[in-house]
């Protein structure tokens, strides 16, 4: 596994994080049809939540801008969840 992305991850914002873990997590699917969510999990040494999380996050943050600002992933994990309760009450 390449150390210096396992550093960055530990050292850059929750939002750079959640980027580079979706840009690593896609390239190993184009390399790899049968590649998963924990195979990326194993190979970054990460939970395969944490994965899960980053991954949301990261497509969320595309469409979503506001996403970017708040402090910590858990408070945008709960505006998703906001956000997906009132995209359900309102189809």
């Amino acid at each position: 596994m390449n150390e210096e992305l396992l550093n960055h991850l530990r050292k850059t914002s929750w939002q750079d994080r959640a980027k580079s873990v979706a840009i690593y997590h896609a390239g190993r699917c184009r390399e790899d049809s049968k590649h998963t969510i924990q195979n990326t999990a194993k190979e970054l040494n990460r939970s395969i939540g944490r994965i899960s999380e980053d991954l949301t996050l990261a497509n969320w943050m595309k469409t979503h801008p506001r996403i970017k600002k708040f402090k910590n992933p858990s408070q945008a994990l709960d505006y998703i969840k906001g956000k997906k309760k009132e995209m359900r009450e309102n189809a």
